[in-house]
């Protein structure tokens, strides 16, 4: 292996983090409301998020998979992009939650930049070889779906009496 191969893996990895922290902010920027009730389910019961999302994700992504191996493969990889989507926008709430917790004094002034910083925390965790490869990137997404499975279960569960949560309510200031 080459000093160019090297690189090329390395900067490929370090591409991928910066375009993953880069999609967290968007959804940040875009929809922060679902992103708190993301961050809410992760903060109130993160297993049941992981559980959801795993129970979730398996009939989805089988049909992806199979249908990927089909002529419409266009339509597969659309679907696979799409559940890839929706983990991201779920795991922005992770991001949220861990970069709520390592809180700093720039925060009320800057609100992104918990997600910047717990971003930043993920995606370094999952640059470990085999483990973060494989069981901390992929809990990440799965996790996510299931953290917008049970947001949409629990914004559907409210009150229709528009009573809204206090902490979306700041969101939205």
């Amino acid at each position: 292996m080459t000093m160019a191969d090297i690189l090329q893996v390395f900067l490929l990895i370090i591409g991928a983090l910066i375009l993953v922290v880069s999609y967290w902010l968007l959804f940040e920027a875009l929809a922060p409301r679902w992103v708190e009730r993301s961050r809410k389910q992760y903060a109130e019961r993160p297993f049941r998020v992981v559980f959801t999302g795993i129970i979730l994700l398996v009939v989805p992504l089988l049909a992806t998979l199979i249908i990927i191996q089909s002529p419409a493969q266009v339509i597969g990889f659309f679907m696979l992009f799409a559940l890839i989507l929706v983990g991201l926008l779920g795991s922005t709430g992770l991001a949220r939650h861990v970069g709520t917790q390592l809180n700093s004094v720039g925060d009320e002034q800057q609100p992104w930049r918990r997600v910047l910083r717990g971003g930043a925390v993920l995606s370094i965790s999952c640059v470990m070889p085999l483990l973060g490869w494989f069981a901390v990137a992929p809990l990440i997404l799965i996790s996510g779906f299931g953290a917008v499975a049970l947001s949409i279960i629990s914004a559907r569960k409210r009150p229709a009496g528009g009573t809204e949560d206090p902490a979306m309510a700041q969101v939205s200031k």
